[in-house]
């Protein structure tokens, strides 16, 4: 393990670091086959918005509401995918959570599933928040049933919110609150 932050059964959750830039984390947002649920593949990935990307989402001076990190293999130490809390708020105690496995080869084995089950539970425990949101493409099953195995629960929709292959599909909004916080203060 290189680095590991949170660690799990079969992967580890570490900071982005400059040398994930290169490789195939590039083409993840690129591909067009590979970007059926998300909007990353709309417009040409090149390198300086990686660069930027990096540059923000690891500054912790300026970047104190977003924490993004690498989703890596343990069995290969392969950077496979992101993770991510965004929009953090503070004070209501909330923030959204994003996530992409980038490496088709590690799609459906169950790491997104336990790498969002650890980034949850870090956030309730660690970072003491209360409720953490998302929004998913109707069509992606795989990814609403890992949701719901952590505990995530169906909110509602946003109707005809994504034109994906010719026809408009629905965004489900789904959260989870912190069992173990009433909200109440002292």
């Amino acid at each position: 393990m290189h680095h590991p932050f949170l660690v799990g059964d079969k992967i580890y959750l570490r900071g982005l670091e400059e040398g994930d830039l290169e490789g195939n984390y590039f083409q993840w947002f690129n591909d067009q086959d590979n970007d059926v649920f998300t909007s990353h593949a709309m417009y040409p990935n090149t390198p300086q918005r990686m660069r930027d990307f990096f540059q923000r989402v690891t500054d912790y001076r300026s970047c104190r509401n977003d924490l993004v990190l690498a989703i890596i293999s343990r069995e290969n130490d392969q950077h496979i995918g992101n993770i991510g809390l965004h929009q953090i708020n503070w004070v209501d105690r909330h923030a959204r959570l994003s996530i992409i496995i980038g490496e088709r080869a590690a799609q459906s084995k169950g790491y997104g599933t336990e790498a969002v089950r650890l980034l949850v539970d870090y956030a309730f425990v660690k970072l003491n928040l209360h409720r953490i949101g998302l929004g998913v493409h109707e069509d992606n099953l795989g990814a609403i049933r890992a949701y719901q195995k952590v505990g995530f629960v169906e909110e509602g929709r946003f109707r005809d919110h994504a034109l994906r292959g010719g026809r408009y599909r629905d965004t489900v909004c789904m959260s989870i609150l912190n069992a173990a916080d009433d909200g109440e203060t002292q």
